[in-house]
């Protein structure tokens, strides 16, 4: 791999690939280098007069010149930073989804407050998570709401 300014781009014709076209170029570095690149992009944007590049290149009858993309390494180039910003969005997706399936019918500004709650009360304190998820495991605690609402609404005491 090398590094050198890039001093001059200049177009040099097309070809027929198993891509389809390929655009050539004639890239030349400050540091003598001289060689082909193929894009699929008539307008190039890997090698810019004046900027530094990283390139391999490979010296022959015909020189050629290729950029060197290095594939950011998604677990060791995040900072926590990155991650909570990362977490905090998808857990203020996920109480928009849960507002939007809890009452689907609710306006937009009801949308919002139950997201909000969700997200306070639900998704980034644990502590109160495990306080409302003991709540909701009591059995008892609905029945009453449910008799109230459903009994005696078919023969059978059935709600459907």
């Amino acid at each position: 791999m090398k590094n050198s300014k890039v001093t001059s781009v200049q177009s040099n014709g097309s070809w027929e690939g198993k891509y389809g076209v390929m655009y050539k170029f004639e890239i030349g570095f400050e540091n003598g280098d001289v060689g082909e690149y193929s894009s699929k992009n008539q307008e190039q944007n890997k090698f810019v007069i004046g900027t530094n590049s990283e390139y391999e290149y490979t010296d022959g009858k015909f020189p050629k010149v290729k950029p060197v993309y290095i594939k950011p390494d998604s677990f060791n180039q995040s900072s926590p930073k990155q991650d909570v910003n990362v977490n905090n969005s998808i857990a203020r997706a996920v109480a928009f989804k849960g507002a939007i399936d809890y009452d689907n019918q609710c306006t937009q500004e009801d949308v919002i407050k139950n997201a909000k709650y969700f997200y306070d009360n639900w998704l980034c304190d644990n502590n109160v998570v495990q306080k409302k998820v003991d709540k909701v495991a009591d059995p008892n605690q609905y029945a009453s709401a449910f008799d109230a609402k459903f009994k005696g609404s078919t023969p059978d005491d059935l709600p459907f």
